[in-house]
């Protein structure tokens, strides 16, 4: 039986679509399971109930632990005894992070996995084996990709930004992405970060333009030259004219 992974933040309450194994209808739900795999010790519970929907089983997740994954097993039943079951996999991580000035980060952990993909984040930050995600390794190339795009963008536009467009989350994906990769990442995912590179390089050159972005604040100089109004003096000669 194969079993599909999804990420879930500890506070997010999550509606999921599972299917189960092909079997006769109207069912019913037998049992809804949940067991953590013991990856951080204490970690609070998971809460799943399900409810049938057209053939799927339809799971509302809750709570949860950052950190911790949980297997979620379903089992309906028919009324000819047919029996289906199936099972998720639930990695439960918190998906905000901070810059070390506190901004916003313009990237969440979850939007992130998104881009990426799950199984490719937790095969790159798994050093343990244990399929945990190591979010400080995520939280540590999401935070340098975010502070390479600041650099390129400071001569230009108000940084941090606001609002960041799609085109700069993609950038910073890009840039996160094959950070991950420190002895040298697939062709791929180094061509879509070189890409993104040369995108930062046209932007710093204003031969392209952030969409929603404001220009830096003007300078405001130190030792500012004040002029005030007065009379005009004319040569004594000049006096009346």
């Amino acid at each position: 039986m194969a079993v599909e992974t999804i990420l879930k933040q500890p506070a997010e309450k999550r509606r999921h679509s599972l299917r189960v194994a092909a079997l006769s209808y109207p069912a019913a739900i037998d049992m809804v399971t949940v067991q953590p795999r013991g990856l951080v010790p204490g970690a609070p519970p998971l809460v799943a109930t399900g409810l049938l929907d057209a053939g799927s089983v339809l799971v509302d997740l809750a709570g949860g632990g950052d950190g911790e994954r949980y297997l979620v097993s379903v089992r309906i039943h028919n009324a000819a005894g047919e029996i289906g079951e199936a099972e998720l996999d639930v990695a439960v991580i918190e998906g905000e992070w901070a810059m070390p000035d506190g901004g916003t980060g313009y990237l969440s952990i979850s939007d992130f996995v998104d881009r990426v993909g799950l199984p490719e984040v937790i095969a790159a930050t798994d050093a343990t084996g244990e399929g945990r995600i190591d979010r400080a390794m995520l939280v540590s190339v999401l935070t340098d990709a975010q502070a390479i795009v600041d650099t390129y963008f400071a001569s230009r536009y108000l940084v941090p930004l606001a609002d960041p467009p799609i085109i700069v989350k993609k950038i910073v994906a890009d840039l996160a992405r094959v950070a991950l990769y420190p002895r040298g990442a697939p062709e791929g995912i180094a061509d879509q970060a070189k890409a993104s590179t040369k995108l930062l390089e046209r932007i710093q050159m204003g031969q392209v333009q952030i969409p929603v972005a404001s220009p830096p604040a003007a300078a405001v100089s130190e030792n500012p030259i004040l002029i005030a109004p007065g009379r005009r003096a004319y040569p004594d000669g000049l006096r009346g004219y």
